[in-house]
């Protein structure tokens, strides 16, 4: 799953570095470096430098990579859609009671 949500960061904001892909999926750096090696041998992101940066390594995805990013869009699309027509059968009163419900709970339990 890590891989897959590192491909959907650098897809989405490429070019990236490590410093910055760590930090938007909440992750150290050196898992982060891991993963992008590992994205890099299977052939998924390749490795860039910008024109005025000659020591950063930044990351793009591959058209490989960049057919796995649609595809993990096109699922969270999907989800996204499921989510909506599951919810559309509650009435905005009975959705905003289950939210200060699970927001009481969560206050609860800290």
């Amino acid at each position: 799953m890590t891989e897959l949500h590192t491909i959907a960061c650098i897809g989405e904001k490429e070019p990236i570095n490590v410093t910055s892909i760590a930090a938007m999926l909440n992750l150290s750096k050196g898992n982060t470096s891991k993963v992008t090696h590992k994205l890099l041998k299977a052939g998924w992101v390749r490795k860039a430098q910008l024109n005025d940066n000659k020591k950063e390594v930044y990351f793009r995805l591959t058209p490989v990579g960049k057919k796995l990013f649609a595809l993990h869009d096109e699922l969270h699309a999907k989800e996204a859609q499921r989510m909506n027509e599951f919810l559309g059968k509650y009435t905005e009163a009975e959705l905003e009671f289950t939210k200060r419900l699970f927001g009481d709970l969560v206050d609860f339990y800290r």
